[in-house]
């Protein structure tokens, strides 16, 4: 009686539905922070988010485990702060057929975000029509990748929006690249349901939006970091790499030619080749940018 007693006592705290909150999610990490990363989720409150034209949140959206679930109902959720350029990054988890979207440059001007807001699609593709797929700019850009993991499982999607070089990416591929405003950009604007709303993709800052589309969807590890316009921002890399360089051809002596000039300048030199005569002579020919050819024997 008392092994039963044990063993049910297992099965509970064991259970799926029972998983507490993981400590290692929704933080930063030293280099997150020194390259300008913030959470915009702590896993515990949904402070900084509110309902699309309202004043607070509804139970639609709660904090579960440590992870924002939507139950399907409750309307689309917004930041409270507005973003120009920026990086944002998370991981979703859709349900089976499933559908939900996360959307950038929102105003509140129409009556639902997505006729100011471009959406970038989250979706169960095995459901999903041919038309969209999870990753996809909703109606403008496509992709021929489909990196997405099965529905139930967790999915990273980064989004970056810096006018003149914007991108997504799903699990660390890049789906499609675009400019806003462009003439590309315009025209698939035209040739969409979008040409109907003047305001859709016009604001140069926005609210994020998290859709909510009658389907159960989480999120964790939301984060954004700011950026300047038309500028690159790179990752600071911790720790050492495993790697230590070794001399290809330590014997090899380079007669007749140096690094430095005459005047104490660096010499260009740019290989692009590295072939074997193929004779059985060991002679080596290194092909040069510029059009020189060089033979080391």
């Amino acid at each position: 009686m008392k092994i039963r007693r044990l063993l049910l006592l297992l099965t509970v705290l064991m259970s799926p539905g029972m998983a507490r909150a993981d400590a290692s999610q929704n933080v930063l990490s030293a280099a997150e922070q020194r390259a300008g990363w913030r959470l915009l989720f702590d896993g515990k409150s949904l402070n900084g988010w509110r309902g699309y034209r309202q004043q607070g949140t509804s139970d639609g959206w709660q904090v579960v485990d440590g992870t924002l679930v939507c139950n399907g109902t409750g309307g689309d959720l917004i930041t409270e702060e507005q973003f120009r350029s920026f990086e944002l990054a998370l991981e979703y988890n859709i349900a089976p057929g499933g559908n939900s979207g996360v959307m950038y440059h929102v105003t509140e001007e129409g009556e639902q975000p997505w006729q100011t807001g471009p959406e970038v699609q989250i979706l169960d593709n095995e459901s999903a029509e041919e038309t969209q797929k999870a990753g996809w700019l909703y109606g403008l850009f496509s992709s021929n990748h489909d990196t997405t993991r099965p529905a139930g499982q967790w999915n990273e999607l980064r989004i970056r929006i810096n006018p003149d070089r914007c991108s997504t990416l799903v699990n660390g591929v890049v789906y499609h690249r675009y400019r806003l405003g462009d003439d590309k950009w315009k025209n698939r604007v035209a040739e969409s349901k979008f040409a109907d709303y003047p305001n859709f993709g016009s604001a140069d800052r926005g609210h994020i939006c998290l859709q909510e589309h009658n389907s159960r969807v989480a999120f964790r590890n939301i984060k954004i970091r700011t950026l300047e316009d038309g500028q690159n921002q790179f990752d600071p890399v911790d720790g050492e790499l495993a790697l230590k360089p070794v001399l290809a051809f330590p014997e090899l002596e380079w007669k007749g030619w140096s690094p430095i000039d005459d005047d104490g300048l660096a010499r260009r030199f740019r290989p692009i080749g590295l072939t074997h005569a193929g004779d059985g002579t060991n002679r080596l020919f290194v092909i040069e940018q510029y059009g020189s050819i060089f033979v080391f024997e």
